[in-house]
């Protein structure tokens, strides 16, 4: 029991650092080739009923129900954005976004858009990412490290099939 505990924990530790590296590889590219740019909402599917059913309702008794992809007081709504990149062309794009449920949403907001193609757009900039990256990091660490002071690192070791034969 205690190896299959191990077990899991460093597999949790591994999918914890390989979010980090991910989320500090998409830190880098946005700082490398992304710009902000200020975006204003034309229109979007979050409207003012469900935001009045939203702020007075249980998430299961709305119109549009509960999604895995809604946080806790959030709700993930798509935007359509006009937004101005550098070459100076308007641009439309749809957006996704997390707002506070029940709340009316910011009609104006920065979105980050590629140099290298602008009509690729997000409203997740590097700070996002960053913040990913360290409460990965964090995650992994604290994963690894519990897996060392209760000695379950030795037990998977054990456990692995080219090790167990050289012991």
């Amino acid at each position: 029991m205690a190896t299959a505990m191990a077990s899991l924990f460093l597999l949790l530790a591994i999918v914890a650092w390989v979010a980090m590296v991910y989320a500090l590889w998409r830190v880098a590219c946005m700082l490398a080739g992304w710009r902000p740019t200020p975006a204003q909402v034309c229109k979007s599917d979050y409207t003012d009923t469900q935001q009045w059913e939203d702020r007075w309702l249980s998430p299961m008794m709305t119109s549009r129900g509960y999604s895995w992809r809604d946080g806790d007081d959030m709700r993930m709504i798509t935007d359509e954005i006009v937004y101005t990149p550098a070459d100076g062309h308007q641009r439309r794009a749809l957006v996704e976004r997390q707002v506070v449920r029940g709340w009316q949403p910011s009609g104006v907001y920065t979105v980050w858009y590629d140099t290298a193609d602008p009509t690729q757009v997000t409203f997740y900039g590097p700070f996002y990412w960053l913040l990913m990256a360290a409460s990965s990091g964090v995650i992994a660490g604290v994963l690894f490290q519990m897996l060392i002071l209760t000695g379950g690192m030795a037990a998977v070791v054990a456990e692995l099939p080219g090790l167990r034969q050289l012991g």
